[in-house]
């Protein structure tokens, strides 16, 4: 990995009755962040 290179990796647990709010949330943030300059990659 490159010196100028991030990589984040993160774990999120939704509470059981979140999980569908926080499933709609993380797959609206996928193309504005892909979108941005830089970025390599981003998955879910």
């Amino acid at each position: 990995m490159a010196s100028d290179t991030l990589r984040v990796v993160a774990r999120l647990v939704a509470k059981p009755d979140k999980v569908d709010e926080l499933r709609t949330l993380l797959t609206g943030l996928l193309e504005p962040t892909r979108a941005e300059p830089g970025c390599i990659s981003y998955e879910l």
